[in-house]
C-alpha cells in the first residue's frame, strides 16, 4: 500500500465513524449516570455476595439455587466487576476487596496440569486433567485489571503465568494458531485474542521484548490467517471458521491500543479504530449476543475511547447500559436477571449477574466526554 492508498483508507475511516456518531446526553448529565453507574454496580456486587458467595466453599456458586461452586467463566465478570468498583472507586475498602477476591481465585491454578501447572476451569481441584486455553486467557486479563485497580505486582506475576502457559501448551508451534484445550481437538480465537491483550499489556507495563514478540506473534498470524474479508476483514474464529464474535474483536482492538501506547506508533491505533468502526457496522449497536460475552467487547471499547478520546465508542457503550439498567433487572432489587432487552438470560448464574454489574463499573469507571 502507498501512501496514497493509506490516505485514501484513512479519510474512508474517519468518514465511517463521523458517520456511526451516536448522540449522547449533555456533560452533566453523563457524569451524574456515571455515579448512578457506580451505586448499581456496588450495591449489586453486595447483592452478589450475599446471594451466590458460599462461605464453605471460600467461593461463588455456579448458580444461586445450586451447590455447584463457580467455573472459571462463571466467575470471571466477578472479578471484574470488583476490579472495575476498585478503578472507578480507588478508596481502601475496595482495593482491599479485590486482593482478597483474586487471592482466592489464585485457587483456580492446578499445579498437577502439564507437569508444571495451568489453569483450570474449576475452582480449588488439583488434578482436574484437561484445561481450556480460552479459561486462562480470562483468568489472566482480570489479574491485569486486578493490577490496575490496586498496583500490586503480584498479579502481574499471575497474568505472566497464564499467558506463559498459553503460549508454551496451546499455541501450535507446527502451524500456529492456539488450542481450545489440552487435548487439542480444535483450534479457536478466544485464547490468542486474549493472549495478545496480556502479552501487548504487560509489554506496556514491563518494557520486556519477549512479551512485545509474543503479541506481535499472535497478531501477525491472526492477520494472515482469520481474517474474514466477507465480514468487514475482522477476525474470525479461526483459520478454518470465519465466524466473527464481538469479544474476539473487542480483545484484539485492547491489543493494538496497548501496542499503541507501548511502542509510541500511531500504526497500531489507526489499526485498533479500523477494526473498531468494522465491528460497530458488523454488530447491533445494542448488543444482543449475550451479557457475559457482550461486555468484554464493549469494555475494549471503553479502552479504545480512553486512547483516542472519540465519543462514538464510549456512546455505544453508554447506550447498551442504559438499556441494562432499564431492563435487566428482576423483581428482586440489585438481581440483574434479564438480558439487557428484558429478554431471557440465564437468571440463576454467576455470570449473567456479574456481566450486567461488569458493564456498570466500567461505565463507572471511564471519564464521560467533556
Amino acid at each position: 500500500m502507498d501512501g496514497r492508498d493509506l490516505a485514501a483508507g484513512m479519510i474512508r475511516l474517519a468518514a465511517t465513524v463521523s458517520a456511526l456518531a451516536l448522540p449522547l446526553p449533555s456533560h452533566a448529565t453523563l457524569v451524574s449516570d456515571r455515579a448512578h453507574f457506580q451505586q448499581l454496580a456496588e450495591q449489586g456486587l453486595a447483592k452478589t455476595q450475599q446471594v451466590w458467595y458460599d462461605q464453605k466453599l471460600g467461593w461463588y456458586r455456579d448458580r444461586y439455587l445450586h451447590p455447584d461452586v463457580a467455573t472459571l467463566w462463571s466467575s470471571y465478570p466477578v472479578l471484574e466487576l470488583s476490579a472495575a468498583i476498585a478503578i472507578a472507586d480507588p478508596t481502601r475498602a475496595n482495593e482491599d476487596f479485590v486482593d482478597q477476591t483474586f487471592l482466592q481465585a489464585e485457587k483456580f491454578w492446578d499445579r498437577t496440569i502439564d507437569g508444571t501447572g495451568g489453569v483450570s476451569w474449576q475452582f480449588d481441584l488439583q488434578g482436574t486433567g484437561v484445561a481450556y486455553y480460552d479459561d486462562a486467557g480470562w483468568w489472566a486479563l482480570s489479574y491485569l485489571d486486578a493490577y490496575r485497580a490496586t498496583g500490586r505486582t503480584r498479579w502481574l506475576w499471575d497474568a505472566g503465568r497464564a499467558l506463559a502457559y498459553i503460549d508454551r501448551y496451546g499455541w501450535d508451534a507446527a502451524g500456529g494458531g492456539t488450542w481450545w484445550d489440552g487435548g487439542h481437538s480444535h483450534k479457536t480465537s478466544e485464547p490468542l485474542a486474549a493472549a495478545a491483550v496480556v502479552a501487548s499489556t504487560l509489554y506496556r507495563i514491563q518494557h520486556r521484548p519477549y512479551y512485545l514478540q509474543l503479541a506481535t506473534k499472535y497478531i501477525s498470524w491472526a492477520d494472515a490467517h482469520t481474517r474474514n474479508a466477507s465480514q468487514g476483514n475482522l477476525y474470525g474464529r479461526s483459520a478454518t471458521d470465519g465466524t466473527v464474535m464481538d469479544y474476539v474483536e473487542g480483545m484484539m482492538i485492547d491489543a493494538h491500543v496497548q501496542l499503541c501506547l507501548a511502542t509510541k506508533q500511531q500504526s497500531w491505533c489507526d489499526q485498533a479504530e479500523q477494526l473498531a468502526s468494522a465491528s460497530v457496522q458488523q454488530f447491533p449497536i445494542l448488543a444482543d449476543w449475550a451479557p457475559e460475552t457482550d461486555v468484554v467487547y464493549l469494555r475494549s471499547m471503553l479502552d479504545l475511547y480512553a486512547e483516542d478520546g472519540n465519543p462514538t465508542w464510549y456512546a455505544l457503550v453508554y447506550d447498551n447500559a442504559e438499556r441494562a439498567a432499564a431492563h435487566a433487572e428482576g423483581s428482586v432489587p440489585d438481581m440483574w436477571s434479564y438480558a439487557w432487552d428484558g429478554g431471557y438470560a440465564d437468571s440463576e448464574a454467576l455470570f449473567t449477574q456479574g456481566a450486567t454489574l461488569e458493564l456498570f463499573g466500567w461505565m463507572a469507571a471511564a471519564r464521560p466526554p467533556s
